[in-house]
């Protein structure tokens, strides 16, 4: 099944040819590699010209942003799935074959993540966070925060131009609201493995603007808890600290009578766990 890459760049030539290579290293070969370069005035095109494996294809668009980016090359791309990859990132070989065997083994399934390392500017692991693998889980995390890095996930086409692709109304956090989205009607999941490092460093995306993303993501997290397909989610049997955490994540978005449940819920699954022990 060919699997197609979407990765939009814009002034990314400290990192980009450690991510075209991981990409095109997979062990999974029935792939393109989309690169929309947004406008960059470094030397990423020249990194990108001169690559001649002709699973790359390069866009070139003057300089409008990452939603605007990712929707050229959403409407672009050849395959009935779609991998996004980040500019400063890495995908280990196994990230794709994994990812896609998870996809294929359940056809609701509509978006799958992966444990996550951090590395830092010279590429040494700092760190590692893993997802749950099941829906509920999944949802549940929703309603905390978005569980899943952009750059590592798996998605079925179909599902994102059905929930309506990236949309820039929540700026920084259009990942988050197309998660919510193709929550309504699809499955999430995830495979266990690390599969992606992610790279902090002080020029990443997630470092701007900062004041914006937050209050976008606050605007966005107050929808997400009168979101029905999520809601239905706490009814779950999940650990008492994290129910502890949605009971507080309810009252802070004025659910009160929910977030008093919620509460309820903890002290009745931490006793349970006490008296078990």
């Amino acid at each position: 099944m060919l699997i197609s890459v979407l990765l939009p760049v814009r002034n990314g030539e400290a990192y980009l040819r450690e991510a075209l290579e991981s990409v095109l290293a997979q062990t999974h070969r029935e792939l393109e590699l989309l690169v929309v370069d947004d406008g960059s005035d470094d030397a990423t095109h020249a990194i990108l010209s001169s690559y001649e494996d002709p699973r790359l294809r390069v866009i070139r668009q003057e300089p409008q942003g990452l939603v605007p980016a990712l929707r050229r090359g959403l409407a672009d791309v050849r395959g009935e799935v779609l991998a996004r990859m980040d500019a400063d990132d890495v995908s280990l070989p196994h990230r794709l074959e994994r990812q896609l065997e998870a996809l294929a083994a359940d056809e609701r399934l509509a978006l799958v993540g992966c444990a996550v390392e951090t590395i830092d500017d010279g590429g040494r692991v700092t760190g590692s966070w893993s997802l749950p693998v099941d829906d509920a889980a999944l949802r549940r995390r929703l309603l905390l925060r978005n569980p899943f890095t952009h750059g590592a996930v798996v998605l079925r086409r179909a599902a994102v131009e059905a929930a309506g692709g990236y949309r820039a109304d929540y700026g920084a956090n259009e990942d988050y609201d197309l998660w919510r989205r193709l929550a309504r009607e699809w499955r999430l999941g995830a495979v266990p493995d690390a599969l992606y490092r992610y790279r902090v460093h002080p020029a990443a995306v997630t470092k701007t603007r900062v004041e914006d993303r937050v209050s976008a993501r606050e605007r966005l997290r107050d929808e997400l808890w009168r979101d029905p397909a999520l809601l239905g989610a706490l009814h779950g049997e999940e650990e008492p600290v994290e129910a502890r955490a949605l009971a507080r994540e309810a009252l802070r978005r004025r659910r009160l009578a929910l977030g008093v449940r919620l509460a309820a819920r903890a002290l009745r699954l931490q006793a349970r766990r006490t008296s078990s022990s």
